[in-house]
This record gives structure tokens, C-alpha cells and sequence, in this order.
């Protein structure tokens, strides 16, 4: 038993089910999602989906998704829902333009995000609750605010002068110049916008219509190859 005199964390033990995640609201959400009869992947993209706006330097929807699923009595099941490259991203097309290497800050360096993709397919796979249920809390979140933790600050402090680099992160996640401090309340209304959209159109909400077309053009804009198409 560790010493309760020192800081530290005790073991949690519980009968029924369990939710560990980076942030206390994700974990909240995931927890409410279970005590609602959700099951293990629905508390999951309920939990990922609220770490997406409250953990916004570390994760998002522009992301990937890799998951693996233990059920009793069965083989491990494992999603690998990374975006792939666009289709015109030849070995070809970048010798031909002297690109020898892909900075991280370069357009070339972006995939098709899988993030979305990958939780619509768990759902239709292995979940039980509508999509629009589980994108609840995060929507409400990004709609309305949440404060921003310790280390949330911390992270976003330490990218900083990345996002300042990009008119669009300047103007979403730099507000007032500058990353939010502890407990600052931060809200993102267009995020909220998009994640409704996926809440009512499913994966359609993000690879098809208003939200691939404004990641299109941006990436074009900045140089990158990504297409309609290659979303869709």
C-alpha cells in the first residue's frame, strides 16, 4: 500500500467496468456512456470524441485511430484506421519536384485522417448506442466550454510557436494572441459545428460535403495533394 502522505495515485478496483483516460472529462464521459448500457466501444469513442476538444494539443479528429478489442474467449480483433497518403503522393511526383524528405510542418506531411472512420466502423462493428449519443459530451463541450487542465496549459504552451505559424491554428488556438492558461474556459464552436455534422451524417459529415471540402482546399492552398476523392 503506498503512503498516503506522499503524493501518488492508489489502485482503482471496481466490480462492474472501468474507464482510464488522460483527462478527467474523457473518462467522465466514458464512465456515463457504461452506466447508460453503452458497452467497452461506446464508452471508448464517447471518451476519444471529448479528448478530441479538451485535449486539443495532444489529439483530434484530425487524427488516426488504432484500437484493440478483447472479448471473452476470442482472438484479439485490432483496427488500424491510419489515413493513408494521397493517391497523386508518387515516389515518382516528389523526385521530380527535389523533395528528398517530408518536414513535419509541410503539407506532404498530412494523411487522409482515419480518426473518424475508425470509430464509425467500431461502432457498426462492435457498438450499441447511436453515434449522436456518444459525440454528445463533446460536442457540448466544444459548443459551451470546459476549463483547460494543468497540463493541457502546458502542452499547449509548448506548441505555441507551431501553431502560431498557421493563420487558421493563430485564429482557433491561440486566442488573444497566445495559449490558454490553467482554467481559462475554452470553446470551440466550429469544431462543435463539425462534430454535429458527423453526429448526423456519420462518416459522411467529415469525408463527403462542407468538412472535406475546406480540408481540401486548405491542404491545396498550402501545396499539399489531398483530393475529394481521396477523401471519399
Amino acid at each position: 500500500m503506498r503512503s498516503f502522505h506522499m503524493p501518488g495515485r492508489s489502485p482503482v478496483y471496481a466490480r462492474r467496468a472501468m474507464c482510464a483516460t488522460s483527462h478527467p472529462l474523457a473518462t467522465a464521459a466514458g464512465v456515463e456512456t457504461l452506466r447508460q448500457g453503452g458497452n467497452a466501444v461506446d464508452a471508448a469513442i464517447a471518451a476519444a470524441a471529448v479528448l478530441a476538444v479538451v485535449e486539443h494539443p495532444m489529439t483530434g479528429i484530425g487524427g488516426d485511430c488504432f484500437a484493440i478489442l478483447a472479448k471473452p474467449g476470442q482472438k484479439l480483433i485490432a483496427l488500424n484506421a491510419s489515413g493513408r497518403a494521397p493517391a497523386a503522393a508518387t515516389a515518382d511526383w516528389y523526385a521530380a519536384k527535389g523533395i528528398t524528405q517530408i518536414e513535419m510542418h509541410s503539407p506532404h506531411a498530412v494523411t487522409v485522417p482515419g480518426a473518424i472512420d475508425g470509430w464509425t466502423t467500431l461502432l457498426a462493428d462492435h457498438g450499441s448506442l447511436p453515434l449522436a449519443h456518444l459525440l454528445a459530451p463533446a460536442i457540448e463541450y466544444a459548443e459551451h466550454g470546459f476549463p483547460v487542465a494543468p497540463r493541457v496549459a502546458h502542452d499547449w504552451a509548448n506548441v505555441a510557436d507551431k501553431l502560431g505559424i498557421h493563420a487558421g491554428s493563430r485564429q482557433h488556438l491561440l486566442p488573444g494572441g497566445r495559449p490558454p492558461r490553467t482554467g481559462e474556459i475554452m470553446r470551440f464552436p466550429n469544431l462543435a459545428r463539425t462534430l454535429q455534422l458527423i453526429a448526423e451524417h456519420g462518416r459522411d459529415g467529415f469525408y463527403q460535403g462542407e468538412v472535406a471540402e475546406d480540408i481540401v482546399a486548405e491542404l491545396k492552398e498550402l501545396g499539399g495533394l489531398q483530393t475529394l476523392a481521396d477523401f471519399a
